[in-house]
Parts: C-alpha cells; sequence; structure tokens
C-alpha cells in the first residue's frame, strides 16, 4: 500500500521527541508550522519510495524507521522550507572536457541536459533507514540454488 498524501503517519508529538532526542535546535514553530513540515516530509518519502516498499503497509501503522524517514525530511524543510521539492527549469548544462597530451591540446564544449532528478535532493540517512523496507532500485535479484 504505502504512505498516503493526506493521512500523516507522524504525529507532532513523536516528531518532537524524536528531535529533542538528537538535539535539533532549530526543530522550532508552533503544531502547525510541524505539521506542515511533517506533510512535505511524508509527501517526498511517498513520492520517491511508494513504489519501491517490499513491505504492505499504511499511515496507521508504517514501521519506525519510515516514521524517522519522515521526520529527517520534514526537519530539513522547516529548516529550509522547500529544499526537498526544490522549482526546476528545464536546461542544458555546458561543460567542457580538456585534454592535453604533450604540445597538442584539445578542448570540447558539449550541453548535457538536466532533469528533475539531478536537482532532487538524496538524504543518506533516510536511505539508510529505509533500505530494509525497499526493493532495489534498479533490476532485479533472482536467488539461485546450486544442485
Amino acid at each position: 500500500m504505502g504512505l498516503s498524501y493526506t493521512t500523516l503517519a507522524v504525529t507532532v508529538a513523536e516528531a518532537d521527541a524524536y528531535a529533542t532526542a538528537r538535539a535539533w535546535s532549530a526543530w522550532t514553530g508552533d503544531e502547525a508550522v510541524k505539521t506542515a513540515a511533517l506533510r512535505r516530509g511524508q509527501d517526498y518519502i511517498a513520492s520517491t519510495y511508494n513504489a519501491r516498499w517490499n513491505v504492505e503497509f499504511d499511515d496507521a501503522d508504517a514501521p519506525d524507521e519510515v516514521k524517522y524517514a519522515i521526520i529527517e525530511a520534514a526537519y530539513r524543510e522547516i529548516v529550509t522550507p522547500g529544499s526537498l521539492a526544490p522549482d526546476y527549469v528545464a536546461a542544458k548544462a555546458v561543460t567542457r572536457d580538456r585534454k592535453k597530451v604533450g604540445q597538442i591540446e584539445k578542448e570540447v564544449e558539449y550541453a548535457q541536459a538536466t532533469s528533475a532528478a539531478s536537482v532532487r535532493p538524496q538524504i543518506a540517512i533516510i536511505d539508510r533507514l529505509l533500505a530494509p523496507y525497499l526493493n532495489q532500485a534498479f533490476g532485479a535479484s533472482v536467488d539461485l540454488l546450486r544442485v
């Protein structure tokens, strides 16, 4: 099933306890501000990982690690609102490649398209928290039996 885009899996009280245990001084604001950050954090987790869960759960019975990942994402939203979903303008990044061998020098300039994924943050602690609950992102794995 996965995380909802309408019902929060984490309460402000749970987030406050998690933040206090980590001495996050930036976890501030009234309940409405924290709830909005939790909503944006859960939206980030849901949009990034809902298609990859290897277990079934809904908001009411989300594993603790999923809740912690939502809080980690929400913390980043408290510190820098909108950071999990930055605006994106399609463009091409110009790259130059210069090589010199002896007296011969060659410089190549090319444009490489950027994508929305290139501006979306990848947060290591969230990846580590969720790893046990995720299928592999690419490809598939098959158990091999030796006879």
